[in-house]
């Protein structure tokens, strides 16, 4: 080999290991308006579970809001060692404040985040406040797990918020855009398995036109499960 490819070979391979993630907040930090520890009683209940039987390290953890709360089948249907640690209607506000005990004492080597609340409460949050506390969470979770794939799937398209849905493509683009840039980080986007032509699909969603029914479920393990559950 030529000397001059050899030092492009090696400049190459020294810039991509000093790239660094930009954790930069894109706007005014966001204060909640709401306790961040209204759901102790169900972080309680799993540490309890942990007192029992303590998940080996290396697994794979999800963690957010309801819509993986409600997944009770999720350690089936997507196979493999699943903690699942989604919690309450919680935001991403409270994801943080209860990252050492929901998700980093479990040393995972996968970590699965869903959480679309933030934007949908009394006080107004804009998608790029949204984006910051995401690009927190995760500065976070690498100060600890540098290592750990994460993924963030995509806000899903639900009825009952579907007027601000312009707000949620924003968000969703916004952390896509952060994801693509980040080592050891993926998108997974359940939107299209969720529209029936270019509206939500009712028949995934129960009563509340928010939460997701069985079949539901069936389509989300179908996007997720070949992109986790992949070696």
């Amino acid at each position: 080999m030529k000397k001059s490819g050899l030092v492009l070979i090696l400049f190459i391979g020294v810039m991509v290991g000093c790239r660094q993630t930009n954790y930069k907040s894109m706007s005014s930090a966001w204060e909640p308006d709401y306790s961040l520890n209204r759901f102790e009683k169900e972080i309680q209940a799993f540490e309890a579970e942990d007192a029992k039987k303590m998940p080996a390290p290396g697994g794979v953890v999800l963690t957010g809001s309801s819509s993986f709360r409600f997944w009770t089948n999720a350690k089936k249907d997507l196979g493999g060692p699943i903690t699942n640690r989604g919690f309450g209607g919680s935001t991403l506000p409270e994801v943080i404040y209860y990252l050492d005990r929901t998700v980093l004492k479990y040393e995972p080597k996968i970590i699965v985040v869903y959480c679309e609340n933030d934007q949908f409460g009394s006080k107004y949050k804009s998608p790029e406040q949204t984006y910051d506390a995401y690009v927190e969470l995760t500065r976070l979770v690498r100060e600890r797990l540098p290592k750990a794939q994460m993924y963030f799937v995509s806000l899903k398209p639900s009825p009952s918020r579907w007027d601000r849905r312009e707000e949620v493509i924003k968000t969703n683009q916004l952390i896509r855009d952060f994801v693509e840039s980040d080592r050891h980080h993926d998108y997974i986007d359940v939107w299209p398995v969720m529209l029936k032509g270019s509206r939500p699909d009712g028949s995934v969603f129960i009563k509340d036109s928010l939460h997701m029914n069985l079949e539901g479920y069936r389509r989300w393990t179908q996007v997720i499960k070949p992109i986790v559950g992949k070696p």
